[in-house]
């Protein structure tokens, strides 16, 4: 009980992402051991014992997050004197999170081997551009022309664009977090993408469903923010419509075929951005803001 209310009433203005994250964790890995106790009777032995039992099929990052997900909820009930003692004083979890060698980037060479072969699809712009800005999925597909400043050279992101499967809808949001709102440079590789797109804008296919305008809540204002879909840079060419959060990595598994490099995923391109800076010289704080 206690769940659900912390969900739909206190953090209730976090990205969908996050939301998401932490039903799916308590779904399935909370709720099965503690979810039908009195939470005042939850001690930290329970707090372990679910950590515990993800010990041996799950990777220590889905572990992490299932102790945040736990540690904000106890947390909050804390706060709200729901109970008077947080149950996961003291609890800790021990499998690493990730091993560098998992953090996926690609090298120089099969970065040229990918944009050499990704050069003839009609994802090019997208896959080019992730590597130029470092953006994330949902922060390309939801750019609108209002975030380029043309004369300035700079993109400001501000909001994010995700298809929601289970219920089949298209719903924007703000950034991942405060700091994810950020103006950043553009290369002249990056500029030219946008402008080219900027200038055939108008002969493109457009879907009906494009008139809809969406509403999300401004993580630093909390006020509600409006976008209109008809003002997307990215659409795809067949449908009229954005493309879809996991069109995209399966397109790329096609293109790693194509180029004969591993596969990767959408957010590999995100990581090589930042390792082509480092390699380049760039400050890690530089980074960091960018």
């Amino acid at each position: 009980k206690w769940f659900n209310y912390w969900i739909d009433n206190i953090i209730c203005d976090l990205a969908p992402n996050t939301i998401r994250n932490y039903r799916e964790r308590y779904e399935k890995n909370i709720q099965p051991l503690i979810g039908t106790m009195c939470i005042a009777d939850v001690k930290p032995m329970h707090c372990k014992a679910v950590l515990n039992r993800m010990e041996t099929e799950y990777a220590g990052s889905t572990i992490r997050q299932t102790y945040i997900s736990m540690g904000t909820m106890f947390k909050s009930a804390v706060m709200n004197d729901i109970i008077a003692k947080h149950p996961m004083n003291g609890v800790r979890y021990t499998k690493p999170v990730r091993a560098v060698d998992d953090i996926k980037y690609l090298t120089v060479e099969e970065q040229e081997k990918f944009l050499e072969a990704a050069e003839r699809s009609h994802n090019y712009r997208q896959y080019a551009l992730l590597l130029e800005t470092g953006l994330r999925t949902a922060e390309l597909i939801g750019l609108t022309w209002d975030a380029i400043d043309w004369e300035r050279h700079t993109l400001t992101v501000n909001k994010t664009l995700e298809f929601r499967y289970k219920q089949q809808e298209w719903r924007a949001g703000p950034p991942k977090t405060k700091k994810s709102y950020r103006t950043i440079p553009l290369t002249d590789t990056a500029y030219q993408i946008l402008w080219d797109l900027y200038q055939v804008r108008e002969y493109r296919k457009e879907a009906p469903e494009l008139d809809k305008v969406l509403t999300y809540v401004d993580r630093r204002t909390a006020e509600k923010t409006k976008m209109n879909m008809r003002d997307l840079v990215f659409i795809n060419f067949r449908t009229g419509m954005p493309a879809k959060n996991s069109s995209y990595d399966t397109h790329l598994y096609k293109l790693c075929d194509r180029a004969g490099i591993e596969h990767f995923c959408m957010h590999a391109l995100r990581h090589t951005y930042a390792t082509r800076a480092i390699e380049r010289g760039m400050p890690p704080k530089v980074l960091q803001k960018l």
